[in-house]
Parts: structure tokens; sequence; C-alpha cells
């Protein structure tokens, strides 16, 4: 005699509900950090307004910095960009960023990995280990420009005190503080953007377990498939994007589809850290370990890509491969099984 087993939902509904309410839970977190002003702050980013007057300074170690009034004291970025509009008495620090400065500085500029334009006046020196260097019309540097790895352009109007080719951090640019700060404010930004990654792949691994192991099993089935259906998933949503933003009525649908394309893109950098979790603990005989323990050695190796050559580009070409694996995941239907 044959039993019927209870009817269940297909395996493709329920870990689409699952993987929306991830989703969901991270768009809600977007969204939520909203640009506010704050003199310092760990992760978000900070906007001076106009008329605003920072007085201690302004410094976040994950986010970005924009400047539209005045800053009293230094402004340092450990990861993001820094855009000054308005004018800075103090110095300019990134760790990893492009900064952008059309306002007075009179401290120094020093940036580790990320491009530079200058089109005002600095009282200091320019610092860039690891980008371009590029002067404006209006630029004047009244100390000279330090260039690393990076390519340096001036205008013809633009006024500085010559400038030096080689790692800033060797030539000893900005003192004691100087020597090797950028670096330092790049890997500490690191730190805890890994941080925040392990968080969402740990929150992933207990919120949604089914859909991010399915996902997973999926990227070990088909990987090419996968990272066809990534990039397939590019084209789509940039084709999409322009249908609506051309259509001039699909643009409050454009600002809420934006956001969750993000968001599945960073689920399917979960699923990558989550797969190479999963293949480190059943290779080194953790495998009782649980969820959480992959989530976390998964995150780590996979935010320690971004340090390689080309790591941003690998590290979203990964995100690329596991969106890819959710989408296979969720489409792939299964029949209900008779026990």
């Amino acid at each position: 005699m044959t039993i019927a087993a209870p009817r269940r939902w297909p395996t493709a509904t329920r870990p689409s509900a699952a993987i929306f309410a991830v989703f969901a839970a991270l768009l809600l977190f977007l969204l939520g950090s909203n640009p506010a002003y704050a003199e310092n702050k760990p992760f978000g980013t900070i906007v001076v307004e106009r008329g605003q007057v920072a007085g201690n300074g302004v410094s976040t170690s994950v986010g970005n910095i924009e400047v539209l009034g005045e800053v009293e004291g230094d402004v340092k970025a450990a990861k993001g960009n820094i855009i000054i509009l308005g004018p800075v008495d103090g110095d300019i620090r990134s760790g990893m960023g492009n900064v952008e400065v059309t306002a007075p500085v009179d401290g120094d500029i020093n940036a580790g990995f990320g491009n530079v334009y200058i089109d005002s006046e600095v009282d200091g020196d320019v610092a860039v280990e690891r980008g371009n260097v590029d002067l404006g019309p209006e630029a004047a540097v009244e100390g000279k420009v330090f260039h690393g790895s990076g390519e340096f352009t001036a205008a013809p109007t633009a006024r500085f005190d010559g400038t030096m080719a080689g790692m800033a951090s060797d030539i000893g640019v900005g003192g004691g503080e100087g020597s090797g700060a950028s670096d330092l404010l790049g890997f500490i930004g690191w730190l805890f953007a890994a941080a925040f990654f392990a968080a969402a792949t740990i929150l992933a691994s207990v919120v949604a377990p089914r859909p991010l192991g399915a996902s997973s099993r999926q990227l070990g089935e088909a990987p090419v498939w996968s990272l066809l259906a990534g990039v397939g998933s590019v084209v789509a949503a940039i084709v999409l994007f322009a249908v609506l933003l051309v259509s001039g009525v699909g643009i409050p649908i454009l600002v809420l589809l934006a956001p969750i394309y993000l968001a599945f893109v960073l689920f399917g950098a979960i699923v990558v850290a989550y797969f190479i979790g999963r293949k480190v603990a059943m290779a080194t005989g953790r495998y009782r370990a649980g969820n959480t323990f992959a989530a976390i050695v998964g995150a780590v190796i996979l935010a320690a890509v971004y340090f390689l050559p080309l790591g941003f580009f690998l590290f979203c070409l990964l995100s690329l491969l596991g969106a890819g694996a959710a989408l296979m995941a969720i489409f792939a239907g299964r029949r209900p099984h008779r026990v």
C-alpha cells in the first residue's frame, strides 16, 4: 500500500520566501543607514550640510564623507569616498576610497588606495600610495605631491612644489602619524567590512538555512550555469532599469528595485562564503561545527579576496556566481515525492 506524504510546497517556493525575508532584512539595514550628520560614527555616510560646522573633525570607519559646510579638524575615512566641497582646516586621510577636493584644505591629503582629484588650495603635501593624482586648473598645492603606483596629471594652470615618485610611507610623508597611517586605516576598514559581512552571513544561515543550503548545493552542482545566470541578471537589471528610467513613470519603482538588486547580489556573496565555509569544514573534519562556523570561516576567506590583484573585480564576480546559484535554486522546482 502506498501512503501519500503530506503535501508540501515545491522546493522552489520555500527558498524564494525565505530568501525574500533575508532580502527584506538587508534592505531595511541599507535603507536604515541614511546619510546623517555625525562627527564620528563607525558605519554609514556622513554629510556635513551647508551652514553646519564640525568642530571636532569628521571620521568614519566604513562609509562615505561629504563636506558641504565647514570642518574644524581632520576628515578621516578608513573605507569610503571623501568629497570636500567646503573648507577643512585639518588633514584629509583616506584608507580605501577616492578623494575629491574642490575647497581649501589647510593640512595634508593622504590616501592609501584610491584616486585623488584636487581643484583648490592645499597648504600641505599630497601623498597617494596606490592611485592616480589629478590636479585641476584651480589646484594650488603649497607642498609636494607624492605618488606611488598611480599616474600623475596636472592642468597647465595648476600650481605645486614639485612631485616625488615612490611609496609615500617609505618617504615618510606626514611625520610620525603619516608613516603607514593610510595602510593602517585601510586594514581597520577591511576589518569592519569583514565583520559586517560575517554577521550578514551568520544571519542568513540562521534565518534562511534551507535556501542558503539549496543555493550552495546548486553552486556546487552547476558553477558555470550559476555564473552565467548571475551575469545574465546584471544584463536583465540594466535593461529593466533603462526601461524604467526612460518611461519616467517607473522611476519610483527603480528607486525601490535598485537596493533590492544590490541586496540580492550581497546574498550571492553570502552563498559563496557559505559554500567555501562548508568545504573548509568538511576538509578539516569540522563538519559537525554547524552553519555558524562555516559562515564565519567562509566570510573571512571571501573578504580576504579584496587584497588580491583585481580583488574588487573578483569579489563582484564571485557575488554574481552566488546570485546566479540562488536564482537557479529558486526556479529549479521539484515535484513533491511520495513515500
